[in-house]
């Protein structure tokens, strides 16, 4: 009979066994925290604790009536995310417009404000973002003379959320 090739001369098993007992020990330690890691995740998304997806609800669209032959005007939005996460306004496009972006008024120490056009717009889970002159807008180049009454559509894009398409109403600034 030939020896066992793990087995020392003297025929220990011991340092066999050594080594399967260090090799449980080391696919146990993780075997552990992956269980309670997922156990700690299930409670809290069974407990609600997790949250929702963002829910967005777009009303009062505006756009001011451009002025002294002007195409150039802006465009307000009150969004809504009453979902329980976060989302972000990416992009807004109008069919009727040349061109459309988000811009931000920023104001200075000095008093007096600029227009800073901006890439995105947070949309923090709870929270309402309603766009004012002096705060966030639409700046919106428009392609007809528009009348007070009248309607644009906007697509308004979103990171997590679907584009939602909103009517907004031509209405006199200050309205």
């Amino acid at each position: 009979m030939t020896d066992h090739p793990l087995r020392s001369a003297a025929g220990d098993r011991a340092p066999l066994r050594r080594r399967l007992i260090d090799g449980l020990f080391a696919a146990i330690a993780p075997l552990a925290a992956f269980s309670v890691a997922l156990g700690g995740l299930t409670a809290w998304t069974a407990s609600g604790a997790a949250g929702t997806p963002p829910q967005l609800e777009i009303s009062d669209g505006r756009v001011f009536l451009p002025y002294n032959g002007n195409v150039d005007t802006a465009a307000f939005f009150r969004i809504t995310n009453s979902g329980g996460a976060d989302d972000r306004l990416v992009s807004v496009t109008c069919p009727a417009a040349e061109s459309s972006m988000l811009s931000r008024h920023v104001r200075h120490d000095s008093g007096a404000g600029s227009m800073s056009m901006v890439g995105s717009v947070g949309l923090p889970a709870g929270e309402t973002l309603a766009m004012s002159p002096s705060t966030m807008d639409v700046m919106v180049k428009v392609k007809e003379r528009l009348q007070v009454g009248d309607t644009l559509t906007f697509v308004l894009r979103f990171r997590h959320s679907d584009p939602v398409e909103v009517v907004a109403v031509v209405v006199r600034p200050g309205g």
